[in-house]
């Protein structure tokens, strides 16, 4: 393509420029000669293949350590707290019984009497209260170990009448909860309705006994143990005192972890995924490599996507470790790191190339993100917006466009055409570059579809001013149908792999060189 400004106005109002401006106007090449110079180049540099795998790990500081520690106790504190077990029977036990409008745990103690622990419907706020077993349908049910029915309280001796006229009661299912010969308390469903339970409900809560004290029971009993392991604590407050998982030690770190993968294994799991992401922050556990991107018309390197390579363990794809990042809301974090190592190269690389740089839409509105590029060259960088699903703040990520072309970056849009979603983000940000996403140039040569939604983006870009650019060009096939379809741009194995600094100025001298002739 020509260097001639193409400069249009969009829908949105913003002025829009050849992205990848670079000079070269005027000059022209063999194609076939072109890309045969630049496979042979790409074979001499895949045969010299290095694999660098780097366990480097940072380390902690012990107050650093300690408030992860901390975290992690709290997770297990709050997975082994018994009122969580009490709560799940509740919300069971009212839906097995859904005529109930009131359910309530009470536990024995060693004075003849029972302790609301939990409670949900009409009986929330009689948790804290006591209630003794004498003269009581609870009573009756743990001295007998019978599952008891009452269906009107004010004419049963058996209840507390003044007792359950207070919590507006008039129908009982107390259901005696025990452990061997040792009584744990009892399960009450109450209504405010006469007669609200019949024979089947009784028939269903009993068979249900053994299991309800078993998990309650069991609840309590690990609630005892987590006391000895990490001291007397409240969950509210998350006080602590001393136990075995107390300090920053590595032995309590290797308790504490063990201790979380049993209680509590997706906690366990976030917790490891925060480490590792914290020591990729903190440490050199990753590489920046550089994409070359091409222009499809003269064969010319005008630009590079930055990438990201992770060499701590376990090895797995970018888009893996930024999305684990997120999980445990370190992603913007993450990408931030990785631009700025991307920047701190960019007076190294030649111009008049353009740099990519990738931002989720967190990222992409952040004014860290700002700060960075102003710093640089801004000029010299193209912001892709990637993660286009779930995107709900429209008028944030076009307020976000406009402050980045104020500083002078262009915006591209990534993975294009894959989704409804997509589509809609090239009407709100219009783009300067729209990347035609890999699943769409995959096939392109022999797939009518792809062909004509890639026609149609590019219909599209010359109405609005902008460019395209077809990710993960494979085979020579692909290749000549984007030519075809006069798609500007390219990037892909069969063009260059991602490579270093280094390797992207010797693709553009030669680049320099095979045009020179």
């Amino acid at each position: 393509m020509s260097a001639v400004d193409v400069s249009q106005t969009t829908a949105a109002g913003d002025r829009l420029v050849d992205p990848f401006e670079s000079g070269f106007a005027g000059q022209s090449t063999d194609s076939q000669n072109r890309w045969s110079a630049l496979q042979a180049f790409e074979v001499s540099r895949i045969v010299e293949s290095r694999v660098r795998v780097s366990n480097r790990s940072a380390k902690f500081s012990s107050e650093e350590t300690e408030m992860r520690l901390t975290s992690l106790r709290e997770t297990i504190i709050s997975a082994s707290d018994p009122a969580t077990m009490m709560d799940r029977v509740l919300a069971g036990a009212m839906v097995l019984v859904p005529s109930a409008d009131g359910a309530v745990i009470g536990l024995c103690t060693n004075n003849d009497s029972l302790v609301f622990a939990a409670a949900s419907g009409k009986l929330v706020a009689s948790v804290g209260s006591e209630l003794p077993l004498d003269n009581s349908l609870s009573g009756v049910a743990i001295t007998t170990g019978i599952t008891q029915r009452c269906q009107y309280a004010p004419g049963d001796e058996r209840v507390d009448v003044p007792r359950a006229a207070e919590l507006g009661i008039l129908s009982l299912l107390c259901v005696p909860l025990t452990r061997g010969t040792e009584r744990v308390g009892v399960l009450v469903l109450a209504s405010g309705k006469a007669s609200a339970f019949d024979a089947r409900d009784q028939l269903s809560l009993a068979g249900l006994t053994h299991f309800v004290s078993s998990v309650i029971g069991a609840a309590m009993e690990l609630d005892q143990c987590v006391t000895e392991l990490v001291g007397p604590h409240s969950v509210t407050t998350g006080a602590f005192g001393q136990g075995h998982l107390q300090g920053s030690t590595s032995t309590a770190e290797v308790r504490s972890n063990f201790v979380a993968s049993v209680v509590c294994p997706e906690a366990a799991l976030n917790s490891a995924t925060r480490d590792r992401i914290e020591r990729t922050l903190t440490g050199d556990g990753f590489s920046i490599v550089f994409q070359p991107i091409f222009s499809l018309l003269t064969g010319r390197v005008v630009g590079s996507e930055v990438l990201s390579r992770f060499e701590d363990w376990p090895q797995r794809e970018p888009d893996y470790w930024f999305a684990e990042a997120a999980s445990v809301g370190l992603g913007s974090a993450l990408e931030l790191l990785a631009i700025e190592r991307a920047l701190a190269m960019l007076p190294d690389m030649p111009e008049p190339l353009r740099m990519g740089i990738n931002a989720g839409p967190a990222t992409f509105g952040s004014s860290e993100l700002l700060a960075l590029l102003s710093a640089s060259t801004p000029s010299r960088i193209i912001v892709e917006l990637t993660e286009h699903v779930g995107i709900e703040d429209y008028p944030g990520l076009r307020r976000a466009s406009k402050a980045l072309r104020g500083i002078g970056c262009r915006v591209a849009l990534d993975d294009t055409g894959t989704g409804f979603a997509s589509l809609s983000l090239l009407l709100e940000v219009a783009p300067e570059l729209i990347k035609l996403d890999r699943e769409m140039t995959r096939d392109i040569d022999s797939d009518p579809v792809r062909r004509a939604l890639a026609r149609a983006l590019v219909a599209f870009g010359k109405e609005v001013g902008a460019e395209v650019v077809a990710e993960g060009i494979e085979t020579a096939a692909e290749l000549a149908v984007l030519i075809g379809l006069g798609i500007g741009y390219g990037q892909g194995f069969h063009l260059a792999r991602p490579g270093s600094l280094d390797d992207l100025i010797v693709l553009f001298e030669r680049d320099g060189l095979a045009l020179s002739r």
